[in-house]
């Protein structure tokens, strides 16, 4: 069996950088690092879904690259909507497909397919798949020897907030087809919302997970916050395709 810890939405600052929604978004993350540091040194992939930094540049990269030492020969990063890519690029290199169009990752765990997708749209909050992605999200899905799981930060699915719904995948329908089309994916987890959220998409199971900072009120028309602790998803993965995934909260 084989462990994957996730974890979202970091919105990493410099020291002394600006409070977010009157969170300590660095402190919080550390928080999580160390956790992470004494629970899961030894999982088999630590994935970042997006908005690894806060508006900052390739410096608050770099430190966060750094404090992510332990993991680097099993990290796996995608962008969210506060990110740029040519920063992520740069500093993240060896853990990214060499794409200039996108920050995405294929991967291989314990017969499993693991797909990082990149659905940033440069300037926006809602998400997309950048580049040529869907020709080569179908062409690894279907090259793919056994189960699939994709990673992405803007859910493809609506989770009951009606203005997070206004900022989530923009081609919910295109990505849903591609997903009824191929059994073997088995399930989609994002970031974006802050808050712990299931559902699925035909077959596949699809989940978000909260952030390692502020988190987003469930089921709010408006914007709202509350006061639950972050989080990170953990996935157990069997070669036959089944899984188990459970959220973890951080005391804050």
């Amino acid at each position: 069996m084989a462990q994957i810890v996730q974890i979202t939405d970091i919105h990493f600052v410099a020291d002394g950088g600006p409070l977010l929604l009157e969170h300590d978004t660095r402190s919080a993350f550390l928080r999580v690092r160390d956790y992470l540091g004494q629970h899961y040194s030894d999982c088999d992939r630590l994935i970042v879904t997006g908005d690894l930094v806060h508006d900052e540049g390739e410096e608050a990269y770099q430190e966060l690259f750094d404090a992510l030492t332990p993991w680097h020969d099993r990290l796996r990063v995608i962008p969210g909507n506060h990110d740029a890519r040519v920063p992520m690029q740069k500093v993240f290199s060896g853990m990214i497909r060499n794409d200039q169009d996108s920050v995405s990752f294929l991967d291989e765990l314990e017969g499993w397919t693991l797909i990082g997708l990149d659905t940033l749209i440069e300037g926006a909050v809602e998400g997309d798949l950048a580049g040529n992605q869907w020709a080569w999200l179908r062409e690894a899905v279907m090259q793919a020897p056994g189960p699939v799981a994709l990673f992405m930060h803007h859910p493809p699915v609506f989770v009951g907030s009606q203005w997070l719904d206004q900022l989530s995948l923009v081609s919910l329908g295109v990505f849903s087809n591609l997903v009824e089309d191929f059994p073997q994916i088995k399930f989609v987890v994002c970031g974006h919302v802050h808050q712990e959220f299931y559902t699925q998409i035909f077959h596949a199971d699809v989940f978000t997970t909260p952030s390692t900072c502020v988190q987003f009120k469930p089921n709010s028309d408006e914007f709202a916050i509350e006061s639950s602790s972050p989080g990170l998803r953990t996935f157990d993965l069997r070669p036959d395709g089944t899984f188990d995934s459970h959220v973890i909260r951080i005391s804050k």
